[in-house]
């Protein structure tokens, strides 16, 4: 239940000028004066789609295999929640004997049909807090690239929390 009224932090937090969160910054802003009708509900989803490959074996020279994990993760939440292995969802993991940049498109399309329905339609969702239904919706707004978590994946998985 605590997390469900931490997704509204973004729009119930302070604003003071400084730049602690990416709600702060001039991305976000632009973002909330283009789509308003998106912006105008809090319990919308912001999210970034974070990856890097790396190769799971520890002699990385001698293997051609890469591991190319892709995570979600939702930047409404507050900056101590935002960036933790609970809130950051796997949502593709793609496994070969090489780099899969080229046809990257054709791994991510489900996940890229599910961004499109939560942009274009939503879907109806619980909010336990307010004891309502409503439309949630979700906009994909950044990507990161050369992710570190996924470098601390090669010596035995991810830490911290």
């Amino acid at each position: 239940m605590e997390s469900v009224k931490q997704i509204r932090w973004h729009f119930e937090n302070k604003k003071d000028g400084i730049l602690r969160h990416p709600y702060d910054g001039e991305a976000w802003k632009h973002f909330d004066k283009i789509y308003p009708d998106f912006s105008i509900d809090p319990r919308h989803v912001r999210l970034g789609l974070c990856s890097d490959g790396f190769s799971p074996y520890v002699q990385a020279s001698t293997s051609s295999y890469s591991c190319w994990p892709i995570f979600l993760t939702p930047y409404n939440l507050p900056p101590e929640m935002c960036m933790t292995k609970t809130y950051m969802f796997l949502t593709c993991l793609i496994l070969g004997p090489s780099n899969p940049t080229k046809k990257i498109d054709v791994y991510i399309q489900p996940l890229t049909d599910d961004l499109n329905q939560l942009w274009n339609e939503g879907v109806m969702t619980y909010d336990i807090s307010t004891r309502e239904n409503f439309i949630k919706r979700a906009c994909f707004i950044w990507t990161i690239n050369d992710f570190q978590l996924m470098a601390c994946c090669q010596d035995g998985g991810p830490k911290g929390n």
